[in-house]
């Protein structure tokens, strides 16, 4: 977006109102270091007595004004006094910060103060930080990232927390969020603007909050005794009482629904002057791109062209030689487990072997160019960022990067090279997103649907016995393919000790592993292949045996309990899965009663089931069959009851009983 800044005008700011009258359940006084015996004695939330911390107080301060050189500054005061009523919100002392250090979009986080109060001795004990505890490091980049924590934090503690953010961005206000994963007792935000900055307002969520706006007058000198009146726009916000939305199951990012207003800088006019509107379109941000390490990077010269050379000269298919050139680059930078959008230097990545998945996706798509590839950055807004909005028109918008590679026939893939245990059209769950944009220089850049890149399915297989004590033995074996690959080689790369892996693949189910055999776990590959040997304990009588043939648990059943939802409903990946079972019967035994075989989904057919169940001739064993597909990677709140009751038909097919009886 290009900037307009007038040279002659000068903003005299207002002063934060005092003495507003406040109807919020906890009451305090909202100056800094007015924490009140009862605030710090408190030990819990009347409204909310599940919370983990309530918010007693946040307030924001916007203020857009002009210096004596006449360039827009923006100075933002925060204020947040934050009450600790449990263990787990402990971790709410931490704080982090990103800001820009590059010309005009350089920032100054400053005047940080932060204090824990705790009751102690019949009395309230004050711990202030010290500014040994403010770290302030590199990112990524012009970014860089101020970090505080809140000292002599337990429960119980109230912690206070201000500091001052200054810029010239005075065309990003931003996101006022009114609501959070805690909940709010008061929030207050002002925003002051001059009236020549004109912004488009939108909100989000429940409206939780009360608006009004007024108007305060006032002068400029502009020199030789002339002075020049104008309003200065005051838009007040006050939140109370405001309930926590809580994390739901299968839901990435719960954030884009808290009740929220987003301002957007839509002109600028002067008085004397014509409107200067701005339309920032993704073109312009694609324009930016261009000119950030993100592209210079990814087409600067191979690091490694004497080993890349080779292989293009190869008889090997386009994708072979794709996986061969990222192996090579993977072999020599590991992945430090970041995840960002702008590469390093990429001469300093190669000195340090280790880079974060852009630098390592740099890298890979340099070497892919010299091979006589054509290279594409796809920026991704990842899942748990929530939906990407036509409203976010700018970098900010997104948190990474993948390549799309073509080959000079036309056929193209997708890879985030950073990852071991991914492949070639596999991207992480938090990656499937159905708006991700190409940027090509030199052509129209565009938007991609990336929740299909792959088929996507796992086959279970179980061949046991089963004795006349009712124990179950044999052997499972899980082949996975793509997406579901990854999955299963990120679960087995994630233990260091192999009784923490038996732990967790038995968790949720009833079977105690043996032996765990894994093939093609640590290739780069879209395959791994995983031998479980188990054994597991029916239920038995003395002529009877209960006989749960479905060893697997895909569905648990303490999803999805509440009869309605706000929020939608995210699933993984789009994916299909055979489970399969042999069962041979113990000598003697007859089977007694089988449950009835049955087709069912959800009504648009999104997602299906298919379960059989059959006896061999000879009554020796039997065969079951399940099969299930998720057809759709996100459900609407309407959808809800359709989709829960097909959740619940899962549970219940998964928990049933054949009836074996002693002959």
């Amino acid at each position: 977006m290009k900037r307009f800044i007038p040279v002659f005008f000068l903003a005299v700011l207002s002063l934060l109102s005092q003495g507003r009258s406040y109807s919020q359940i906890i009451k305090f006084n909202p100056k800094l270091d007015a924490v009140s015996e009862d605030e710090v004695k408190m030990t819990s939330y009347a409204p909310d007595t599940s919370a983990a911390a309530v918010v007693i107080y946040s307030g924001l301060r916007f203020s857009s004004y002009l210096d004596p050189q006449g360039s827009f500054n923006i100075e933002k005061t925060h204020r947040l006094r934050l009450k600790i009523l449990k263990e787990s919100a402990k971790d709410l002392a931490d704080f982090q910060m990103l800001y820009r250090t590059d010309g005009e979009m350089s920032e100054k986080i400053y005047d940080i103060k932060v204090t824990t109060y705790n009751w102690e001795n019949g009395k309230v004990v004050k711990t202030k930080m010290g500014k040994d505890f403010i770290f302030d490091t590199k990112f990524s980049g012009s970014v860089k990232k101020m970090a505080f924590t809140a000292q002599n934090v337990k429960v119980g503690s109230v912690i206070e927390v201000s500091y001052i953010r200054k810029n010239k961005q005075y065309w990003n206000i931003g996101e006022i969020d009114f609501q959070g994963r805690y909940p709010v007792n008061c929030k207050e935000a002002t925003i002051l603007i001059p009236e020549f900055l004109k912004f488009n307002v939108s909100a989000r969520g429940a409206k939780t909050y009360t608006h009004n706006t007024t108007y305060e007058t006032k002068s400029i000198a502009l020199g030789g005794g002339q002075t020049f009146d104008y309003n200065l726009v005051v838009e007040n916000y006050k939140a109370v009482n405001v309930p926590a939305m809580k994390a739901e199951s299968h839901l990435f990012c719960i954030d884009q629904f808290f009740s929220a207003v987003e301002y957007e800088l839509r002109s600028i006019q002067f008085p004397g002057q014509l409107p200067k509107n701005f339309s920032t379109k993704w073109e312009d941000i694609d324009e930016q791109l261009f000119s950030s390490s993100l592209w210079t990077e990814l087409n600067s010269s191979c690091r490694f062209k004497d080993e890349v050379d080779p292989i293009v000269k190869s008889d090997k298919s386009f994708e072979q030689k794709v996986c061969e050139i990222r192996n090579l680059v993977c072999r020599k930078v590991k992945w430090n487990k970041e995840v960002r959008l702008i590469p390093e230097k990429l001469t300093s990545v190669l000195k340090d072997a280790s880079g974060d998945n852009a630098d390592i996706n740099a890298l890979v798509g340099s070497a892919l160019i010299h091979a006589g590839y054509t290279v594409y950055p796809v920026l991704i807004k990842l899942r748990s960022s929530g939906s990407l909005s036509e409203f976010q028109v700018s970098t900010d918008a997104f948190d990474t990067f993948v390549l799309k590679v073509i080959s000079k026939e036309g056929k193209s893939v997708y890879l985030d090279a950073a990852r071991d245990e991914a492949y070639l059209n596999v991207l992480p769950d938090n990656y499937l997103v159905p708006k991700a944009r190409i940027i090509a220089k030199g052509h129209k850049s565009a938007w991609t649907d990336l929740t299909d890149l792959s088929e996507n399915r796992m086959e279970v297989s179980v061949d046991a016995a089963l004795d006349e004590d009712g124990l179950l033995t044999g052997k499972m074996t899980l082949k996975a393919s793509n997406a579901e690959s990854y999955m299963i080689k990120r679960l087995l790369n994630s233990f260091e000790k192999e009784d923490e892996l038996y732990s967790q693949l038995e968790s949720g189910n009833s079977y105690t592993v043996i032996s765990v055999s894994p093939t093609k776990d640590k290739e780069y590959s879209g395959e791994c292949t995983v031998t479980v040997e188990l054994e597991q304990q029916m239920q038995a009588s003395s002529d009877m045996i209960y006989v749960k043939p479905i060893i697997e648990s895909f569905h648990k059943d303490n999803y999805f309990k509440s009869e309605k939802r706000v929020v939608p409903v995210d699933i993984d990946r789009l994916s299909a899965k055979v489970y399969k079972m042999h069962l041979s019967l113990p000598e003697g035994y007859a089977v007694e009663q089988l449950p009835s075989s049955a087709i069912f989904g959800t009504l648009r057919n999104t997602f299906t089931a298919n379960v059989s169940y059959s006896v061999s001739e000879d009554g020796r064993s039997v065969d079951v069959t399940y099969t299930f597909e998720d057809k759709l990677l996100f459900l609407n709140p309407g959808d809800y009851p359709d989709y829960r009751r097909f959740w619940q038909k899962m549970v219940q097919t998964e928990n049933e009983t054949i009836v074996l009886k002693k002959k």
